[in-house]
């Protein structure tokens, strides 16, 4: 699926002067970035935990420790079982790299954590989130900086509440238990991580279909068959053979005992959605990422295998006929509400139509797959995976932030200090600590774990965020000039934001809160410091009161052709008439732009005659 580049200028003069300022002046002041915010870091004291009742303390835990590109593994399962796993994870990745390409922007490393033993998974479990009629084997939880994919790699099988068992006997397999692939598992919640990057997020419906279509691709060295379901018709080896011996029985004795069923298969929707009823479309659009049959997708989760439907057909089946209308309702979809109405317009029926559609589509797919031969060396796995015991403080961080994540604050909170209370001061754990603390309220104690961690130049962006947020509410409390921020207010709470923009993931708050401080500075910024506006907007052009600034301030830095573009660009993109106004008037303040420089004349290729004049 294509994707729309980030930014896309107003006028020429925008994009070549995006272009020229940021190629050619913003490397040369790296040095300086990181220089200012060495100078501004503090030396602190580290804050002290009293411990009351042994119970606050967990005792320390066995784990083991790896890292893969882009992830940090922690692993209680045998080395065999998560080296294999990774190859495999290796191996899809790869693959999937070739035939759908989705870009992982993010350059932070997101927490792998595989529970083999100990029933460790159940406490990642979002409270509220689970059903007696579907299960979870994987999670994927995320919020604006941080993610985690945690993995049930101790069960094989899970339980649920069976509605629907009357064709148990003739299939041979049992409805209440539901057979776990730890492979798929990871691949559906590695497409989730991949797709949730996207800003604004994607529907839920997408993600989920995206992920069951990806998740279901068959993957060897030489060869990649995507989107091709399977029969509906077929039946596991062991199923099979308890349906021929239930047949048997049945035949000389119909009262007889009947063997228990094999457990069910997670199945491609074509054989899952048979004979049940769909999902009302509006209740099917309406579910979200954080809603139980999105964190649920095993078992009885109509919903789930609809999604895949739904997906599939519009890229795949019925000739591809849908493919465009599809295109076209997933572009509406970012900028309008979702309607019936919008539906009807795009794909030229409503909603009862296409779930009419849907179910013929479900008892009869026609649809074209893809398949790729490779050639040469194929598919590689990866590097040998190495493995050893992880750190007190690398169990108590990633743990303690999934825990987080899930929405358990004292679990999370109990797994964050206990590394801390028996002595660790790694800066990553001391940041997370810091960051814990910040959002709970634990102002002064965060702020010293904060400053800690980025005296050490800890890898951590939203760390040197909440400095500079420290120092700017500082300076607004007591201002150094007057009722404007000093040099050295300025300098201080630029320092953090510097460095932070030479880390991944990129950050709209901390190019926000560096326009913020240079609107309250003494001194104007310079031309060197507007840079770094440029490249804030050119990130994040969605961001309209940062361009307001970031314009204002390009024309005190003398860079009108900037103050113009920005201006230009506000008003094209002001989503009502009263924020277009005020881009209006803050253009009719400038003086006139400079003219664009004439474009060069293409070069002559040697030894072509000279074009006549």
């Amino acid at each position: 699926m294509p994707c729309a580049p980030l930014f896309l200028p107003p006028c020429r003069r925008l994009g070549a002067l995006l272009c020229a300022l940021l190629a050619v002046q913003a490397p040369c002041l790296t040095a300086q970035d990181t220089a200012a915010a060495a100078a501004a870091a503090p030396v602190v004291e580290l804050p002290k935990f009293v411990v009351t009742d042994t119970r606050e303390l967990p005792p320390p835990e066995a784990w083991r420790y790896a890292e893969i590109t882009g992830f940090e593994i922690l692993s209680n399962a045998s080395d065999k079982a998560t080296r294999r796993l990774i190859k495999d994870f290796d191996q899809f990745k790869e693959a999937l790299a070739l035939v759908w390409p989705i870009p992982n922007r993010t350059g932070v490393p997101t927490s792998l954590i595989l529970c083999g033993k100990g029933a460790k998974f159940d406490a990642f479990v979002p409270a509220g989130k689970s059903g007696p009629d579907r299960a979870t084997a994987s999670l994927f939880l995320k919020n604006r900086e941080q993610t985690a994919i945690i993995i049930d790699l101790q069960s094989t099988t899970l339980n649920i509440l069976a509605t629907d068992t009357t064709n148990d006997a003739a299939t041979g397999t049992d409805s209440s238990l539901i057979s776990v692939d730890h492979d798929k598992q990871l691949y559906r919640e590695y497409v989730h991580f991949l797709l949730s990057r996207s800003e604004p997020r994607l529907p839920a419906w997408l993600e989920e279909g995206m992920a069951q279509i990806i998740m279901a691709m068959k993957v060897d060295p030489n060869h990649i068959v995507f989107g091709k379901l399977e029969d509906p018709n077929t039946v596991s080896a062991q199923a099979g053979a308890v349906a021929a011996m239930n047949a048997l029985t049945a035949a000389d004795d119909p009262d007889g005992l009947q063997i228990a069923g094999a457990p069910a298969e997670d199945r491609d929707f074509n054989a899952a959605l048979q004979r049940r009823a769909l999902v009302p479309f509006p209740k099917f659009f309406a579910v979200t990422a954080d809603s139980p049959e999105a964190i649920n997708p095993l078992g009885n989760n109509v919903w789930a295998k609809q999604c895949y439907a739904f997906v599939h057909l519009c890229l795949y089946g019925r000739g591809k006929r849908y493919q465009k209308p599809f295109g076209t309702f997933l572009m509406r979809l970012g900028k309008e509400p979702l309607t019936e109405e919008l539906f009807k317009e795009c794909f030229k029926m409503d909603y009862k139509k296409m779930s009419l559609e849907l179910r013929g589509y479900i008892d009869f797919t026609d649809y074209q797959h893809q398949e790729y031969v490779l050639k040469g060396a194929g598919l590689t796995s990866g590097a040998p995976l190495g493995i050893r015991d992880a750190t007190e403080s690398e169990v108590g961080r990633i743990k303690g932030e999934a825990l987080a994540l899930a929405g358990h604050q004292a679990k999370a909170k109990a797994e964050l200090t206990a590394p801390y209370i028996r002595g660790e001061r790694e800066p990553k754990l001391l940041a997370a600590l810091g960051l814990y603390d910040r959002v709970n309220g634990e102002e002064t104690r965060a702020r010293k774990f904060i400053e800690a961690a980025t005296a050490a130049k800890v890898v951590r962006p939203r760390a040197y965020l909440e400095l500079a947020r420290f120092r700017y509410a500082d300076a607004l409390a007591q201002p150094g000039a007057g009722e404007r921020f000093s040099p050295e207010q300025v300098a201080a709470i630029t320092g953090p934001l510097l460095a932070a923009r030479l880390q991944p993931p990129s950050l709209p708050e901390v190019y926000e809160l560096m326009t913020e401080t240079w609107v309250r500075s003494a001194t104007p910024p310079k031309k060197e410091d507007v840079v770094y506006l440029v490249e804030g907007v050119r990130l994040f052009p969605g961001r309209l009161k940062m361009l307001y600034a970031a314009a204002g301030l390009s024309a005190q830095a003398g860079m009108l052709d900037v103050a113009h573009a920005f201006t230009d660009y506000g008003m094209k993109v002001a989503p009502d008439a009263k924020s277009k106004g005020l881009f209006e008037a803050l253009k009719s303040t400038l003086p006139p732009a400079p003219p664009l420089l004439p474009e060069p004349a293409a070069p002559t290729k040697t030894g072509a005659p000279a074009p006549k004049r």
